[in-house]
């Protein structure tokens, strides 16, 4: 076989494996994608629920630090009391970022003068539906609680 007919025929093989291998990475590369990329979707603020409280202390005890996290969360975080020490019968305003979607918050309270066993906490209350929560204790029973509207 002449030598010019032999290098034709490697270039044709090549050409040919050259575009079966370009045709076969563009088929691949679209039958792997994810689908139609999702819009973004923009909340407006009549849509993000407003977590925003007063919490009320109606315990006969100081509060010392006041602690807020999601419920799927596990550590607490910094307190967020926004001062040094809440007295019986005060109040103070726990407000959010903005932008915040997370409904369910648990809370965990110290007392001024106490050690971390008498610490109390609550789980699960839906923020989103709730205005002002007072802390409550029952020196008879020992029992701490709190009322939320």
């Amino acid at each position: 076989m002449p030598l010019f007919i032999h290098s034709l025929k490697f270039k044709m093989r090549k050409t040919l494996l050259l575009s079966l291998s370009l045709i076969f990475i563009a088929f691949a590369s679209s039958s792997f994608t994810t689908g139609p990329k999702r819009p973004m979707i923009k909340l407006s603020k009549e849509c993000i629920a407003n977590l925003d409280f007063e919490l009320i202390n109606k315990t006969g005890y100081t509060i010392k630090d006041i602690y807020i996290a999601p419920t799927t969360e596990r550590e607490w975080g910094d307190d967020i009391m926004g001062r040094d020490l809440l007295k019986n019968n005060e109040s103070v305003d726990i407000v959010f970022d903005a932008g915040e979607i997370v409904t369910k918050w648990d809370i965990y309270v110290t007392w001024d003068g106490y050690e971390s066993d008498e610490d109390v906490f609550w789980i699960g209350f839906d923020l989103s539906t709730i205005s002002q929560i007072t802390l409550f204790y029952n020196e008879k029973t020992g029992k701490t609680w709190a009322e939320y509207k």
